[in-house]
């Protein structure tokens, strides 16, 4: 195994170790209680990370792998979204009617996001790639795209309701942005590579996920700093339900 394929393995085995410092940082300071969606992800992605790497080193037929490779891929997005839910609820967790209209404007907005990522991806896809690939993973960077699209909107969420965001809702939304951000482009930027470079690529994307993984760990250990900001009265949450309803 030459120098390149031991930084390959380094990259690819530490970031998903340390997940499960994350999960244990986040039971310790009972932050999974907030966020259950993301420790449900720490602890799916470090699960996954163990078949894959089972799958790999067993050397199994790349048709078999690459099912299992999207059948993860799948639950993953799926945790993601939910993920982007309890970002979006963060701020407005004792409005019950602005709980409710959220809810319903969330809905929405995912889908027309769904929508235009599914259009990005297959106008920059189609006829750019020289070799083929499955439908499902045209599929799985869409979704990523939307997703990434969502968690913009997270920050613009906050400050429409002048609310800061927590040390830790802030950590996760970096962090997962440079997650699942490089995904949809990794792909084209593979196909303007010599293969012999693929590794180097892998190595790139692993590394800007190992970043994101210390991001999150950092953010477990940080408390709030100053007074925590006021609550919206009753009256201005009415009046920002009132908003949403009409956007609705």
């Amino acid at each position: 195994m030459n120098l390149v394929n031991y930084i390959w393995l380094y990259f690819w085995v530490a970031p998903h170790l340390l997940l499960l410092v994350v999960a244990v940082l986040m039971l310790r300071r009972r932050l999974h209680k907030s966020f259950p969606f993301f420790f449900l992800y720490l602890l799916f992605e470090f699960l996954k990370f163990v078949a894959l790497f089972t799958l790999h080193w067993l050397k199994i037929p790349p048709l078999v792998y690459i099912k299992v490779d999207v059948l993860d891929r799948a639950v993953s997005i799926a945790l993601h979204f939910g993920i982007l839910r309890e970002l979006f609820f963060a701020p407005v967790i004792n409005g019950v009617l602005l709980h409710r209209n959220i809810s319903r404007l969330l809905n929405w907005v995912t889908a027309v996001m769904i929508v235009l990522a599914s259009v990005f991806i297959g106008a920059t896809y189609y006829g750019s790639l020289n070799y083929p690939i499955p439908n499902a993973y045209v599929v799985v960077e869409a979704l990523n795209t939307s997703q990434c699209g969502l968690l913009v909107l997270v920050f613009l969420w906050h400050a429409f309701l002048g609310v800061r965001m927590s040390p830790m809702a802030f950590g996760i939304s970096v962090g997962m942005g440079m997650a699942f951000g490089l995904e949809p482009f990794i792909l084209l930027f593979k196909n303007h590579v010599p293969r012999p470079m693929f590794r180097l690529v892998d190595i790139f994307q692993m590394g800007v996920f190992h970043i994101a993984v210390l991001i999150w760990i950092y953010y477990t250990q940080v408390k709030e700093s100053g007074p925590v900001p006021p609550e919206v009265n009753q009256s201005q949450w009415l009046e920002q339900a009132a908003k949403l309803e009409r956007m609705v």
